[in-house]
């Protein structure tokens, strides 16, 4: 008997997948589970990948050995990961690039990132292409971002736009009263992804403002098209996941980083009304995909 639990205990040791891929998460464990069960599928390494949430990671953070890839799920779980030390590396899943670049100034760990939204480059490109207006451009946002205003500013002079960037406390009164301010002198916000900003239903507070006053927002992503925002560059969730299983697998493979970085695969989506309303003619979605290197809504 003593011998049969010894070869048990081989076998499963002997069978025990060379690393782990933590997903730390504060979402629904339903959500996670199915992120985690895509993940899977996509890595090239026999690894596990184990749903945790945020709370239960941090007290357990000990455990993770050298090899270990910890992935996070938003932008807080990303913050509480990082100050926490641990071995292993962390990579960062639904952030904005100006959020990781703020969180990253102070992590503990080797840190990469899947990018939400698209680079300010694709959107300048595709606005240049159909906004004749050529007004400031205004940028509103929360002081959990990083943003090279220096280098936005030159990018922007680059397809003729300028600029203007308005930091505001993030309840809904400021952040409207902030709306209201930047409008006098801009016709279009143009928005980055900022999850503390936009919490609790403020993004849908600022798009009826701004259908109130027939002034428009470029989205950071597809929902806030549907809630009124007049386009947005962004990827899906499986494009996201194909990029992340490539990190993960480069790390476990050859032991490197790869740098954050967005998608391959960018889709566009237009909300009709708007587009309409403002007069704008949009390009073929074959001029889309040839020009701009986007998929439309329709086509993907």
């Amino acid at each position: 008997m003593l011998t049969v639990c010894f070869l048990l205990l081989f076998l499963l040791c002997s069978t025990k997948p060379l690393a782990s891929v933590y997903l730390v998460h504060d979402t629904e464990e339903s959500s996670a589970r199915a992120l985690s069960f895509q993940l899977s599928r996509l890595l090239t390494v026999d690894s596990d990948v184990i749903p945790v949430r945020r709370a239960v990671f941090l007290t357990r953070s000990a455990e993770i050995t050298e090899k270990d890839v910890i992935v996070t799920v938003g932008v807080n779980s990303f913050r509480g990961v990082c100050r926490v030390g641990s071995k292993g590396v962390v990579i960062a899943l639904f952030v904005g690039k100006e959020e990781y670049d703020k969180i990253h100034l102070n992590c503990a760990l080797s840190a990469s990132a899947v990018f939400s939204g698209a680079p300010l480059e694709t959107r300048l490109k595709l606005l240049q292409g159909i906004w004749l207006d050529r007004k400031p451009l205004a940028i509103v946002h929360s002081d959990t971002l990083l943003i090279d205003q220096q280098a936005m500013m030159e990018k922007g002079a680059e397809y003729s736009f300028e600029f203007r960037f308005f930091e505001t406390a993030t309840d809904r009164l400021s952040v409207l009263k902030s709306i209201n301010f930047v409008l006098e002198d801009s016709a279009l916000i143009f928005s980055l992804v900022d999850t503390e900003l936009y919490q609790k239903g403020v993004a849908q507070d600022v798009l009826r403002l701004l259908f109130h006053k027939r002034q428009v927002m470029i989205g950071p992503s597809y929902a806030f098209v549907r809630a009124g925002s007049m386009f947005a560059v962004y990827s899906d969730t499986a494009a996201k996941l194909e990029a992340l299983a490539e990190k993960i697998s480069t790390w476990q493979n050859k032991e490197k980083l790869l740098a954050p970085s967005y998608p391959d695969k960018l889709k566009v989506s237009f909300n009709p009304y708007l587009i309409k309303s403002h007069s704008v003619v949009l390009p073929s979605a074959s001029y889309l995909k040839e020009h701009y290197g986007l998929c439309s809504e329709e086509e993907c």
